[in-house]
């Protein structure tokens, strides 16, 4: 996905280029060098779609916390939200069935002392883990696994 989306970069910044040279040069009409500039957003515009699906830049992912939010983003997402999380929600106090009605079911790890909830992935699995005594939450960390 990486290579592809790079091709298509530098393919979309040539044809820009090659179109303006030639409409500079006066080998070619303003309509069509519209044409190519049209061509080359398309092409960078496709390598920018397939090099942050490789690069994980998060376009398009939620950045605001929200129940729905965290529920409909894939666990590997979900680390573009976990500040905006852990500033506007106090985890410390709640009850672990409390976090799981906000979260869901935790992706990682599901006992009597621990919650973990899959944050990142795919180079380093990166877990949200919240330490329970009692049943209720005493500690928030951010794991790398």
């Amino acid at each position: 996905m990486l290579r592809s989306g790079v091709i298509l970069l530098v393919l979309g910044i040539a044809v820009f280029l090659a179109a303006s040279v030639q409409l500079f040069r006066g080998g070619t009409k303003k309509v069509h060098w519209c044409i190519s500039c049209v061509l080359a957003i398309l092409l960078v515009g496709s390598g920018i779609w397939n090099a942050n699906r490789y690069f994980d830049l998060g376009i398009g992912v939620p950045k605001t916390f929200s129940a729905e939010n965290w529920a409909k983003t894939a666990p590997s997402q979900r680390h573009f939200m976990v500040s905006d999380l852990q500033d506007s929600i106090e985890l410390v106090g709640m009850s672990a069935d409390e976090v799981r009605e906000l979260l869901g079911t935790p992706d990682y790890t599901d006992t009597d002392t621990c919650l973990s909830y899959l944050i990142a992935q795919p180079f380093d699995e990166v877990t949200l883990d919240l330490t329970l005594e009692n049943g209720i939450v005493t500690k928030v960390e951010e794991k790398d696994h």
